[in-house]
């Protein structure tokens, strides 16, 4: 055994942001790395005991942002004894409010937002992050069933109608919901909004997800996701060329951590895509296949 902590800790955090402020009940799991042999059983239970005083103690404190939360944490820990590594991570559901793309319709949508603070080498690595659920449509299912139509409208009314036809019919695929999640390295002094997060999140989807839709609302949401079609590997691509373009004044050695996952309708299993990387190499990526 070399790692011990408290996992599922729930606080009512209030974040003080510019726009106001932000009261979040979130989960935080904190694990700290220390060899077994260095250190005496009841040391380990007066370690666990400071996690809890610690979460306790930065409440009492301003609070600008949950990955700056999540640092204080762990530089209150740190200073409890010899730590080698350790990790704060902070989950909280986020509320933002809509309209329906049709009818307008007032709606509540419900974000998972993320933070993590993680120690190492004596060094705290802050990262911020988000996880948005949405509509990926399959583009390989289509190209088949685009086949299909294509000989049908051809023997009814001839390839000239048919190509015509083609232009303005939907086709139908078969579509998922999806699981993309986003974390970029925040190092100090630089600010980056979760709501631009989610922003990014959402519009790479074949669709974005709604709890409340009229009928007129789900026929726009269906016929975008079948205009999108949508591959997990293609929003894993897409959420990568909007960080490394929108997040410009960040240092080119941020991590930058992206997971799109679909929950598939026609298969056992699901899909998934993964990537980790630094924003230099996702902007080097990017200016080369811009050439």
């Amino acid at each position: 055994m070399n790692r011990i902590g408290l996992l599922g800790i729930e606080k009512l955090v209030e974040i003080e942001r510019p726009f106001g402020n932000v009261v979040l009940l979130p989960t935080i799991d904190v694990t700290l790395d220390i060899p077994q042999n260095e250190i005496e059983t009841e040391d380990y239970a007066r370690l666990l005991e400071n996690v809890n005083i610690a979460i306790d103690d930065v409440m009492t404190q301003k609070i600008t942002s949950i990955e700056n939360f999540c640092a204080s944490i762990l530089r209150r820990i740190v200073s409890c004894g010899d730590i080698k590594r350790a990790e704060v991570k902070l989950e909280a559901e986020y509320a933002v409010y809509r309209k329906t793309p049709v009818s307008s319709l007032d709606t509540q949508e419900m974000y998972n937002i993320l933070a993590r603070a993680i120690l190492d080498k004596g060094e705290i690595k802050k990262m911020v992050g988000a996880e948005v659920l949405g509509i990926t449509a399959c583009p390989c299912a289509q190209e088949g069933l685009l086949e299909y139509t294509k000989e049908v409208l051809e023997n009814r009314v001839g390839k000239s109608d048919a190509h015509e036809l083609l232009k303005e019919l939907p086709i139908a695929t078969h579509n998922q919901r999806n699981a993309s999640r986003l974390l970029i390295e925040v190092p100090e002094k630089y600010d980056i909004e979760v709501e631009e997060l989610i922003k990014i999140l959402e519009g790479v989807m074949s669709s974005r997800l709604y709890e409340v839709l009229k009928r007129e609302d789900e026929v726009d949401v269906v016929l975008n996701a079948h205009q999108n079609p949508n591959f997990v590997e293609d929003v894993v691509r897409k959420i990568l060329v909007e960080v490394s373009q929108k997040y410009v004044h960040l240092p080119p050695e941020s991590t930058v951590f992206v997971k799109s996952e679909s929950f598939e309708s026609i298969h056992q299993h699901n899909a998934v895509a993964i990537r980790i990387s630094t924003l230099r190499e996702l902007r080097d990526e990017v200016s080369a296949e811009s050439l």
